[in-house]
Parts: structure tokens; C-alpha cells; sequence
């Protein structure tokens, strides 16, 4: 092999190689700050159960951390506390809002209302509450239809719950197309869709901390069921490396939008 050949192998390797290996490292970071909560513990029915009886939901990934209660309380409006809301749901519809609004997802969504509309605008993020939409009834829609409300922050009739549950939805042209090659032996899937959940436990003291909540950030993705490929962990999923990345990419949400409420740089 030629000199210049070795030359551009190496060009096209190494900055490759850098990067998988800078990508791990942040992996293991993120991994090592915000390790998985069990799921019947920390997630809601809601959560892990699949949309359709066609469905399977195959994995749930839950992470936590905390932060300081006043930074929390510094994103409900003020015309908020004039209602008779209790303050377990201004927060629970505050973390939401720090959460759809975080910079990950702000950009992903403005991308998104690019391409429909040409205006690169990140859409509704829950500022005007997430309750259906008034004049059709219809469930409502958060950052230009990338996801739907499936439950609403905090139940106001008095009952548990887990925060704002939102489902999102794969196109069929990619899945489909992934399932059929994956009938002609192709060793992965592309999942139907999945879930988030946001939720925040009642405020608590830590001394020399002052007051606390700890703030949650779950997922959920869901498969078909396809019966030629058997039970359990013999149905294809995607790949490890994948979900890997999935779930950084999840961490990342929680660590970002953690540090912006506790910064203040979240918009009220």
C-alpha cells in the first residue's frame, strides 16, 4: 500500500477513532452522575405500558438528580398562584416546562418547525397549560407535534401522580422498512414509538442544602410484537450501541435542564 494511501486512512481514522473515544468518555460521565432508578419504583403504569396491544414496551430508562426548590419555584408565573392550584402541581407543570424548554430539545423542535414552516421557532412547550385542546377536545400537541400529552402534570382531582406523560411516534417508512429486512434476517428493529414522563417529589430539607425536590426525567420506547421471532429478548430491538446513545442522549435532557432552572436561565 502506497504512502498516500496510509496517509488518508490515517486522516479518515484517527479524528474518528478521537471522537468514539471522546463520546465514550462523556458517556461514562453521565452514566457515573445519573445512574438508572428501578422502573416499577420510579415510573408510573403509564410509563412502561406499551400504546397498543400490538406493542410491546421493551425497555424504561429513569434518571434523576436534584435542585433547589426556590430555583423550581422561580419558574411558576405569578398569575399561577392566583388560582387554587396546589403547589405539587405548579411544580410538576414548572419542571415539565424547564423540560420541553431545555436547550436539547428547544433545538430539536425549531429544526422541526423549520422544516414545516419555515420559521425556526421551537413551538408549544406547555406555556399555556397542557390540558386538550379547546376547540376540538383533541389531545394536546407540544413542539410542533413531536409529542402529544398523554396525562397532564399532577391529577387536580387529589389522586398520585407522576408527572406530564407524553408519547411520541416513529414514521411508518423507516420501521416498516426495517421490519421487513428484518424478516429476511437483519439482526435489528426500529421501535414504534415511546413515552417521557417528568415528574417531582414533595420538597425536602438537606441540611446545609436547604430545601430540596428531586426531579425525574423517564423514557419509554415500545416495538411491534412480531410473533415469527418468538418471546421476550428473542424480538429484535435495536442494536446496544444505539441504546446507549439513547439513553445518554436522555441523560443529556435531565443534566441540561437541571442546570438551566438552578442557573435561571429558563424563560418564565
Amino acid at each position: 500500500m502506497s504512502r498516500r494511501a496510509l496517509r488518508i486512512i490515517a486522516y479518515l481514522t484517527v479524528p474518528t477513532l478521537a471522537t468514539s473515544y471522546g463520546i465514550h468518555l462523556g458517556l461514562n460521565h453521565l452514566e457515573d452522575k445519573y445512574p438508572p432508578l428501578p422502573p416499577a419504583a420510579a415510573g408510573s403504569v403509564a410509563l412502561r405500558t406499551a400504546q397498543r396491544p400490538s406493542q410491546r414496551c421493551a425497555y424504561t430508562d429513569i434518571y434523576a438528580t436534584r435542585i433547589r426548590l426556590e430555583a423550581l419555584e422561580a419558574l411558576i408565573p405569578e398569575s399561577a398562584h392566583a388560582t387554587d392550584t396546589t403547589q405539587k402541581i405548579l411544580l410538576e407543570e414548572a419542571w415539565a416546562r424547564a423540560v420541553l424548554s431545555s436547550k436539547p430539545l428547544r433545538t430539536e423542535s425549531s429544526i422541526i418547525g423549520l422544516l414545516k414552516s419555515r420559521t425556526y421557532t421551537p413551538g408549544d412547550a406547555g406555556e399555556s397549560g397542557f390540558g386538550a385542546d379547546l376547540d376540538t377536545g383533541a389531545p394536546r400537541a407540544l413542539l410542533h407535534g413531536l409529542f402529544t400529552v398523554e396525562r397532564e402534570p399532577a391529577q387536580r382531582d387529589g389522586s398520585t401522580s407522576n408527572g406530564l406523560l407524553i408519547s411520541w411516534s416513529m414514521a411508518d417508512g423507516p420501521r416498516l422498512f426495517f421490519e421487513k429486512i428484518a424478516r429476511w434476517g437483519y439482526p435489528w428493529r426500529l421501535m414504534s414509538g415511546g413515552r417521557h414522563e417528568m415528574s417531582v417529589s414533595e420538597p425536602f430539607e438537606v441540611k446545609g442544602q436547604g430545601r430540596l425536590v428531586e426531579v425525574r426525567f423517564s423514557a419509554a420506547h415500545d416495538y411491534e410484537i412480531v410473533p415469527e421471532e418468538g418471546k421476550g429478548k428473542r424480538q429484535k430491538i435495536l442494536p446496544e450501541w444505539t441504546n446507549r446513545l439513547h439513553r445518554g442522549y436522555a441523560r443529556v435532557i435531565l443534566d441540561v435542564a437541571a442546570r438551566e432552572v438552578e442557573n435561571g436561565l429558563q424563560r418564565v
